[in-house]
């Protein structure tokens, strides 16, 4: 039960992330097209802030997944050492 909640974490992470992503390299696109057609190199006749969003949104997929899974590895780092640093009850 415990791991698939970790994995909801992980997934609703990646998603939020992907929204931010996508709604922050989309207002990018608005405010500087220039940017996003030198940095990305989209294809000829694009919308530059709709390619911008997509582009933004699969990064935040990754940026999020990354940062909640190296998250939730230190929480479980954590509950490894308090179990190992228990004293055994006499």
């Amino acid at each position: 039960m415990t791991f698939l909640r970790y994995f909801l974490y992980v997934l609703l992470a990646a998603l939020l992330s992907a929204a931010v992503g996508g709604c922050f390299a989309f207002l990018i696109g608005l405010l500087s097209p220039e940017f996003v057609k030198h940095l990305f190199s989209p294809p000829d006749g694009a919308s530059l802030p709709r390619y911008a969003a997509a582009v933004g949104a699969i990064w935040g997929i990754f940026i999020g997944a990354a940062v909640m899974g190296f998250s939730l590895g230190l929480v479980t780092l954590v509950q490894m050492a308090r179990v190992f640093a228990r004293k055994p009850e006499e």
